[in-house]
């Protein structure tokens, strides 16, 4: 099964690892963990793309249409933190953030003169994520976690008219793996994160279609996530 992935890594560092022995190790931040409130902010990479389910729909002429994504398109993504400590290895954590990014789809039909057409579908996601994370015993200045929640996605870069367009709501399913490493002053928490779009975003009713190109697309879908 192929599932939308977005990749986010917070704090993008690369960090060489001491080759020191760990009673020589010095701890940083060691009542940290014991707060009950954390804030910060995230910054990454991210990418999107479609699970698409043919509908298999013929056209005036007995064609049928068909769409996939070419490539994946990198984009940015910014959002904060918040982490409330439910136990020990426990939290439960809050991380709205905004995905700006794009994806392109080919739409091509089986006839044999057929002609691709590429679309660029500009997708701003507003994320709201909450999440379960557990983490494991502390290990010097590196503390690895995992976590996984369910998250409300607002696609506030949608637009109207297009020859494919989406709804502006969408769940997803999202977990997540990283480690807070402690540095004297702060916490630096690299993090690997996957999310799976869980309903269909394709808009099946389209009033406003203006060609017959579009009413082939939008027959042409029958689920998209």
């Amino acid at each position: 099964m192929k599932y939308r992935v977005y990749i986010l890594l917070i704090f993008l560092s690369l960090l060489g690892i001491g080759q020191s022995s760990a009673q020589h190790k010095r701890q940083y931040l060691q009542y940290e963990d014991l707060r009950p409130y954390h804030f910060g902010f995230s910054v990454g990479l991210h990418s999107q793309d479609f699970q698409i389910l043919h509908s298999g729909a013929v056209d005036a002429q007995g064609n049928r249409w068909y769409g996939n994504v070419p490539a994946y398109t990198p984009g940015f993504s910014v959002g904060v933190i918040g982490d409330y400590r439910l136990a020990d290895a426990f939290s439960l954590r809050l991380t709205p953030c905004i995905h700006f990014g794009s994806k392109s789809m080919n739409l091509f039909s089986d006839a044999p003169d057929t002609e691709i057409e590429t679309v660029n579908i500009r997708s701003n996601y507003i994320m709201l994520p909450l999440l379960i994370r557990y983490r494991g015993a502390r290990t010097n200045n590196y503390r690895p976690y995992i976590a996984s929640g369910i998250s409300v996605g607002i696609d506030a870069g949608r637009r109207k008219n297009e020859a494919v367009e989406l709804t502006t709501l969408n769940t997803y399913w999202e977990l997540a793996f990283g480690c807070d490493l402690y540095m004297p002053y702060f916490r630096l928490v690299p993090e690997l994160k996957l999310c799976i779009g869980l309903d269909d975003i394709f808009q099946h009713h389209r009033p406003d279609e203006a060609s017959q190109a579009f009413v082939n697309y939008t027959n042409a879908f029958d689920r998209i996530t």
